[in-house]
């Protein structure tokens, strides 16, 4: 027993020895966890080269926590020197973020009344005006319809502050303005309109013509959104391309590592196939739509399926990640429900608090979600999508794994609020940060953990999948997910190119 003690007590003394001459301070309980640990040395190495000068038990414990998961220790990315000479590395970037349509730094509400009838009226003053722009339409305020003859046809534009159907299966709204309200009768009979009715949601500003059929009530023969104008796809002067990915949920036990460091290598040319090469040599934008780390709390037992337990060690590990995309790479980052900001819409961009490891990154740019940004003169509306859920909750057409339709009805609707109230929060700001106010060439977005794509009226449309592997939650649900694909984007021609690192069978779709 003594001779067990002396060998215990002489491998203290090296450990401890060993911790001095690093310059590191240990306490008794790291000493105790390291005599476990035959690679003591490296790990005191590993904090030593972390400018860490006090090793304490539960700081050992969290490293070697992190150390026994998959995502413990991120791979590093090697680029052979003078392999690989890209297009985009010669050329400085042109893009900007548009801070006027971004919350971050903004956030004025106090959740008072005033506040939400500040946020109301924003919405219907510039949804009614982008429907007022239309040549050819005669609109009267709702209050004109008394002094508007008997079976006489009227338009007129409101917002939907209520929505049922009658016991006869006629579409009922009740539409109001600034000033008076009506009553709008869409007939079952007719189909087109009817089924074009039942896609309008609650807060949604339209237009509806049609007959007088008393002081406060409308037969409709039409309906008409705020919707985008018909335009040619816009293109840029030079030849370049974007990528686009989202959800990765760093911290995650279900975190792709593997396949993310294939991405990684690919998109710093590693790759033998040089047409690949030099298409990947043209890429000098990349777009991350949300939830960039798992998060902590997010959801009842999420803590026992994390991999990284600490908010701010995912964080500094998604910033390893970023750190290998090459530095001419221009990186636009928007937060998502997992991220460390408020989970109620608009989002402002994640906090310099977290992003520590990053900030000498002059490339990384964190924005809101919603934001805009603007690269080589095209306007690129980002949103990680929660509102997405309750649009395809509520518009029966609307499929969770066809993202991109939902996309769209948001874009005819130029209102990224898919109704007040509904499952997703949102903050009642003295601007609507919400509205589409701008004609977008590109329109990013996450959260569905599905791949989709669409072009309409000059914008391209791209809801990017997940770096996260299929989870319980979603077994359950049915979900199957589109992960592991990088979408590649040519600017100039529109054309969209998947780049798949993931490859098993049940991740398939049609």
């Amino acid at each position: 027993m003594e001779k067990i003690v002396f060998l215990q007590a002489e491998e203290e003394k090296r450990i401890i020895e060993f911790a001095n001459s690093k310059n590191l301070l240990i306490d008794s309980k790291a000493v105790a966890a390291l005599l476990k640990k035959a690679d003591f040395k490296e790990i005191l190495e590993g904090f030593a080269a972390r400018n860490v000068f006090l090793v304490t038990g539960a700081a050992l414990g969290d490293y070697l926590a992190k150390q026994e998961t998959k995502i413990g220790d991120l791979k590093q990315v090697v680029v052979k020197p003078h392999s690989f000479r890209p297009f985009a590395l010669e050329i400085e970037p042109d893009c900007r973020v548009m801070e006027e349509f971004d919350v971050t730094n903004q956030s004025f509400s106090e959740g008072k009344v005033k506040d939400f009838l500040g946020y109301f009226r924003d919405k219907f003053s510039f949804l009614s005006s982008v429907i007022r722009k239309r040549p050819g339409l005669d609109i009267k305020d709702i209050s004109r319809l008394r002094q508007t003859s008997g079976n006489n046809e009227i338009m007129v534009i409101g917002m939907i502050s209520k929505k049922w159907i009658s016991k006869n299966g006629h579409l009922i709204f009740e539409l109001e303005d600034l000033e008076a309200t009506c009553i709008v009768v869409f007939s079952k009979t007719g189909a087109a309109l009817f089924e074009a009715a039942q896609r309008a949601v609650l807060d949604n500003v339209v237009a509806v013509k049609g007959k007088k059929a008393g002081d406060e009530m409308i037969i409709a023969n039409e309906i008409i959104f705020p919707d985008m104008p018909n335009r040619p796809p816009r293109g840029p002067n030079r030849d370049v391309s974007l990528v686009s990915i989202s959800d990765m949920h760093v911290g995650s036990r279900l975190f792709l590592e593997n396949e993310f460091s294939r991405f990684l290598e690919w998109i710093n040319g590693n790759v033998t196939n040089e047409s690949e090469k030099e298409r990947i040599g043209k890429i000098k934008y990349l777009v991350i739509s949300g939830d960039n780390v798992d998060g902590i709390g997010v959801y009842p037992d999420q803590f026992d399926e994390l991999g990284i337990k600490d908010i701010f060690q995912q964080y500094d590990a998604f910033g390893e990640l970023l750190k290998q995309i090459p530095e001419y790479i221009e990186i636009f980052v928007c937060p998502g429900q997992h991220d460390a900001v408020r989970r109620a819409d608009p989002q402002p961009a994640v906090g310099k608090e977290f992003t520590k490891s990053m900030a000498g990154c002059k490339n990384i740019h964190f924005v809101g979600s919603p934001s805009w940004f603007e690269i080589e003169g095209l306007k690129c509306l980002i949103y990680h999508g929660a509102s997405i859920h309750d649009l395809t909750a509520t518009v029966n057409s609307l499929r969770p794994d066809r993202p991109a339709e939902g996309m769209v009805e948001l874009l005819k609707r130029r209102d990224l609020m898919a109704g007040y109230g509904s499952k997703q929060p949102y903050v009642p700001e003295k601007k609507d940060f919400m509205l589409i106010r701008e004609e977008p060439d590109f329109y990013f977005g996450g959260d569905m953990h599905h791949n989709g794509y669409a072009q309409y009226r000059g914008c391209t449309v791209i809801n990017s999948g997940t770096w996260q592997a299929r989870t319980a939650f979603q077994v359950q649900l049915g979900i199957v997910p589109t992960p592991g694909i990088a979408v590649e984007t040519d600017l100039r021609t529109r054309k969209i190119t998947e780049n798949c690192f993931y490859t098993k069978e049940e991740t398939k779709w049609s």
